[in-house]
């Protein structure tokens, strides 16, 4: 039997591709060839504004038919923010203001819509890197050279600063007490993210990011609205980072990164990205990611409990073990580094690394 598990990169040196779309269709201000930097605006579009429907006939309390006698505006005329839209005489006066600026487009059932001019939307590069293609009139992919470390949850915003290493060992929670001053525009790094003063910190800071390698689930819902962009390597809980990720982050201790909190766990299955660039060698090209089954020698990264976070080396394939629970399940043998014995592992509770 063949196993195809999710796959995971841990790379010191590959080639990444990263598109960037703009929000509709519009002007791209770059060239193929081109060297941008992650301020630089590759492009802008102008995007339709929101609009409102204002119940009228409810605000007045008036019946839908009649709304015509109480109004102020008609159709096309612009309004601003807490103009009079309507009015209501009488002992019991009533008054429906504009919610919003912009242009009454539309009146009927007893409604009236105002739609809000359009916006000029702009489109930076988000990182270093050289323009390899041009979308017409919809975005560019950008090729950036460096160390890759995929994560595992992410609050989709993107950032792009210096690496700052608050903890010198990997199961270390960020503390409120670690974050002063001197971390201003810096990603910092630590083990475990389940203090919500630190975060709170971090925000009044204006630290650009945060690498951790789990977070406590109680502040999920605080880490996703966030201002700042979030990854947990290891994902959801009081996991600490993984050995291998924790050693290349501090290696990279001090350079300009770039965290990329995309996320999503449907079936595009998109991962959250460290980034550092780097010069690239002769030779390096981007990382193959092949459709095979797992295989003796592959290193893998364990992603249940009682070891999540464990990576090692597959020694053994068993169609059939008797794990701890009871339960017989196809397993890996896992030889950890440091470990005295391997470790017996539905596959099922295994993702491949790659590097």
């Amino acid at each position: 039997m063949r196993f195809y598990l999710p796959q995971t990169v841990i790379s010191p040196l590959t080639i990444i591709q990263k598109t960037r779309h703009l929000p509709a269709p519009g002007d791209i201000l770059v060239r193929e060839g081109d060297r941008v930097e992650p301020v630089q605006v590759i492009g802008r579009a102008l995007v339709p504004g929101e609009f409102r429907i204002v119940n009228i006939a409810q605000a007045l309390g008036v019946p839908r038919r009649t709304i015509r006698r109480y109004l102020k505006v008609k159709a096309g005329e612009e309004v601003r923010r807490g103009d009079v839209l309507a009015v209501r005489g009488g002992l019991s006066r009533r008054v429906c203001r504009a919610p919003i600026e912009g242009t009454v487009t539309g009146i009927g059932g007893g409604r009236l819509i105002i739609e809000a001019p359009p916006e000029i939307v702009e489109v930076r590069a988000g990182c270093p890197g050289v323009v390899r293609e041009v979308i017409p009139q919809r975005g560019v992919v950008i090729q950036i050279s460096g160390a890759l470390i995929q994560g595992v949850w992410g609050n989709n915003q993107q950032g792009f600063g210096v690496l700052r290493l608050l903890t010198e060992v990997r199961e270390k929670p960020l503390r409120e007490r670690l974050i002063d001053a001197s971390c201003r525009g810096t990603i910092i790094i630590a083990g475990v993210l389940g203090d919500a003063e630190a975060l709170d910190q971090a925000v009044e800071m204006q630290v650009r990011g945060i690498i951790v390698g789990g977070l406590a689930p109680e502040l999920l819902e605080k880490a996703t609205d966030a201002p700042l962009p979030i990854v947990a390597t290891e994902g959801i809980g009081t996991m600490p980072m993984s050995p291998r990720k924790f050693q290349l982050l501090s290696t990279y201790n001090g350079r300009e990164a770039i965290l990329d909190g995309q996320f999503a766990c449907d079936r595009t299955l998109l991962r959250p990205e460290i980034i550092v660039p780097l010069p690239a060698e002769r030779g390096t090209g981007p990382l193959d990611l092949p459709d095979a089954a797992l295989k003796v020698g592959d290193i893998v990264r364990i992603v249940r409990s009682p070891y999540t976070g464990l990576t090692g080396t597959v020694t053994d394939l068993l169609p059939v073990a008797r794990i701890a629970t009871g339960g017989r399940f196809p397993a890996a043998r896992v030889t950890i580094p440091g470990g005295e014995e391997p470790l017996i592992i539905p596959v099922f509770n295994l993702e491949v690394i790659r590097s």
